[in-house]
């Protein structure tokens, strides 16, 4: 039986599947090579209330790069990941405009028994502390081995047991129900087990058939709890959501539920919070919903919304003991030092997870870039001004073409400061000013909004913060949400803008009524492009920071777009490995930093496919002949002697800043990585608070 006391946390065990997931929204929209699987979503909830999670689970040879880092990063442990030959189960997920959704199988329908997990794949020494063990939907012979090898080598282990729709044998269901401690059904599996559709007595049957305890998943309607010691099954009610994307909600509910149930809270307790939730993880898109919150956003939503009694019961339960949580490696143990959030390991792992932030924020999950597109389009505007600081300003930069090509209205990329004290006075009518903070907090980023509002024009804010300076000063917030691991260069955080704007761009497109037919279609390859150019690059761009580590000062050159990548590529030297970067225009170089550079002098040459091309090739051929030391980052082969950063070909010039960025981000991490550098902390406390008193300060001046 579940606890019901106030135990100390025990771990928590979640096993199931992986899968591919290959999506078609209702607006046409595909989404290839999504993370799905049974083990992220119910993971991602159990970690939120549990500081010792664990996957076990069994991949392909084709999983996405990404999503293992992704759980790790969140805390919960993934050695017990077993690679398996051949692909993992693979499947089309189709939505249909009210809600309903289609699973069709790419891989032959038997791949799931064929990588479904062994009894031989979970770890003894986790059985040995009488863990909670989620077993996750999949084949009934697979769960029921599994059941049994516990239930064998674990005596003390609490066992949850989800259901799966393929389970026909209604007395071997009964029977393995039976043999656990919680039986998790949804409310169709359980009528199509009990025969009718009650969930109040078919709860009664399955005690009458000795499952000790069943707690029925009734979707928007909550939960229903039966267990001993209970006069009658306990209806738990369900938590208002905004809903965009029920898949996984049942098995987040399970994750949270184990959780939950092994930190010592009662049943009827476990699922409340599972059922928080499962709400939660419904108002997003995708296995990664829960990625973006931490178990303290987590306590303080369940609070606010009426769960302070549970929250305090569980935080004393769960807090672990002595410097590391047992079971999970060093890597991923909650952070008990103030140095660990800037371990440059948080760069590598935001690094991995910037594949799947691209796709999410091309899906525009919320709606929120087609609310934005519109407006645009209802306010009639003719130029948009993308303004913003540090890498804020360069998405600007990076995206500034993407609207003039496709939009076809007049659009540029300028610093904030600039803006708000020598531009806004000149703006022509019908202007737009997307106002670009990722922190919501900058100063200068605030100014120029509310600046812009002074003088008559529409002002945007582009924000991860909906209730911050930024976007309280302006007319429309566009929200944005990527997850963050700590204190790192900001690497999937400036991409997630990058992508936000070139989407916006191509729905504002939409809204005036041009064709981004071609465009959009390339922009749905750039996750799947991001994925390989990881991919190509782990080799090179660490025998790249070899080289440029022998170096003080690294010049980075681009053009248009990616002029914006040469400016980032210097920028994470200086949070990164503390170096010194320069970052000039392609052309500039030859009339500037020429005269500096010489033999063996490193040029770091961002030079993806298009109109600049040409004159790079030239550069190229200029930093040769002086014996200086070429890196370039390009989807063709340099033609000269050259450290190549190889970037996945494919993507129109005007979206290849989501590209040029990735070699970029991982030569910052392995140049710190090289030189033995965290990321860039202050020298005290006041240093950090006078530095960002400085930068989020807002002061109105009056413009020229």
């Amino acid at each position: 039986m579940p606890p019901t006391g106030t135990e100390g946390a025990r771990r928590v065990l979640v096993i199931g599947n992986l899968t591919i997931d290959d999506v078609v929204r209702p607006d046409g929209t595909v989404r290839m090579a999504s993370p799905g699987g049974n083990v992220v979503y119910a993971a991602l909830a159990a970690r939120l209330w549990n500081p010792v999670t664990a996957v076990v689970t069994r991949r392909g040879d084709d999983l996405p790069p990404g999503i293992l880092e992704t759980l790790g990063g969140r805390g919960v442990d993934t050695s017990a990941v077993r690679a398996v030959e051949g692909p993992t189960v693979r499947n089309w997920v189709v939505y249909e405009d009210d809600g309903r959704r289609h699973w069709i199988y790419r891989t032959p329908r038997e791949r799931s028994a064929q990588v479904a997990v062994r009894p031989g794949d979970l770890p003894e020494e986790w059985l040995r502390d009488g863990p909670v063990v989620h077993v996750a939907a999949m084949p009934l012979p697979a769960a029921a081995a599994l059941v049994e090898h516990v239930r064998a080598h674990a005596p003390g282990a609490l066992i949850t047991l989800d259901t799966h729709e393929d389970w026909a044998d209604r007395d071997a269901v009964m029977e393995l129900a039976a043999r656990c401690d919680v039986f998790v059904p949804s409310r169709e599996e359980l009528a199509a087990l009990a025969g009718f559709d009650d969930p109040v007595r078919a709860v009664a049957l399955l005690r009458e058939r000795g499952v000790p305890a069943v707690v029925v998943k009734l979707g928007g309607d909550g939960a229903l709890v039966g267990a001993d010691g209970m006069p009658a099954p306990e209806a738990i009610p369900a938590r208002p959501a905004r809903v965009a994307d029920t898949t996984g909600a049942g098995d987040t509910f399970c994750g949270a539920l184990a959780a939950a149930l092994a930190s010592g809270l009662s049943l009827p307790e476990a699922a409340r919070r599972g059922v928080a939730t499962a709400a939660w993880a419904v108002e997003d898109y995708g296995s990664l919903a829960l990625a973006g919150l931490t178990p303290e956003d987590a306590r303080r939503r369940y609070a606010a919304e009426g769960g302070e009694a549970a929250v305090t019961g569980m935080d004393a339960a769960s807090e672990p003991a002595g410097d590391a949580a047992p079971g999970l490696p060093a890597a991923v143990n909650p952070v008990t030092s103030e140095e660990a959030p800037y371990d440059i390991d948080v760069m590598r792992r935001e690094i991995a997870m910037i594949p799947e932030v691209i796709a999410q924020h091309l899906d525009d999950p919320g709606g929120h870039v087609a609310r934005v597109a519109r407006a645009l389009g209802d306010w009639g505007i003719e130029h948009v001004f993308l303004v913003g600081c540090g890498d804020s300003h360069f998405a600007g930069l990076a995206t500034a073409l993407a609207f003039q090509r496709h939009t076809g209205v007049h659009a540029r990329a300028v610093h904030a400061l600039d803006f708000a004290r020598y531009q806004v006075r000149y703006l022509p009518e019908r202007s737009a000013v997307v106002c670009v903070s990722f922190s919501g907090k900058v100063g200068r980023t605030t100014e120029a909004a509310i600046q812009a509002r002074r003088f008559g024009h529409l002002a945007v804010a582009l924000t991860n913060n909906e209730s911050g300076a930024l976007a309280e000063a302006c007319d429309l917030v566009l929200p944005i949400s990527v997850p963050t691991l700590g204190f790192s260069p900001g690497t999937s955080t400036y991409l997630g803008m990058v992508a936000t704007l070139d989407d916006l761009a191509l729905r504002w497109a939409g809204v005036r009524r041009r064709d981004t037919t071609e465009a959009r279609a390339a922009l749905r390859t750039a996750p799947g492009l991001a994925e390989r150019t990881l991919r190509e690059n782990a080799g090179p761009a660490d025998k790249a920071a070899r080289v440029l580590a022998e170096h003080e000062w690294i010049t980075f050159l681009g053009a248009g777009p990616n002029e914006s990548s040469a400016k980032f590529g210097a920028a994470k030297l200086f949070e990164g490995p503390q170096l010194v970067g320069v970052s000039t225009n392609l052309e500039e170089w030859a009339h500037e930093e020429y005269f500096v550079t010489g033999q063996g002098t490193p040029v770091v040459l961002v030079a993806p496919s298009g109109a600049g091309a040409d004159r790079a090739a030239e550069i190229l051929d200029e930093i040769g002949f002086i014996g200086a030391h070429p890196i370039v980052v390009s989807d063709a082969v340099p033609r000269l002697p050259a450290v190549h950063l190889p970037l996945a070909a494919g993507l129109p010039e005007e979206f290849s800043p989501l590209l040029a960025a990735l070699p970029l981000s991982l030569i910052g991490f392995h140049l710190a990585e090289v030189l033995g550098k965290k990321s860039y902390n202050f020298p005290s406390e006041a240093a950090r608070t006078e530095h960002y008193d400085t930068i989020h300060r807002v002061v109105i001046g009056e413009p020229a």
